[in-house]
């Protein structure tokens, strides 16, 4: 199976005072860049997040 088309697109979102993506190997504190201070979220919480919305979008479909 090959795909005919590929398609890119950017995700953003906006969390304040929350935590989008925990570190359950320190107490599911937030992931932060040591650096600038801002939170981090890996691929495989954003691929979770993505998957979640189009479960939602499909089931309002039917």
């Amino acid at each position: 199976m090959n795909l005919a088309n590929r398609y890119d697109f950017v995700l953003i979102f906006d969390v304040k005072d929350g935590n989008p993506n925990g570190d359950p190997d320190a107490g599911n504190m937030p992931r932060m860049d040591a650096e600038s201070g801002h939170g981090l979220v890996t691929d495989v919480s954003l691929k979770r997040k993505i998957r979640n919305f189009i479960g939602l979008v499909k089931a309002d479909d039917n």
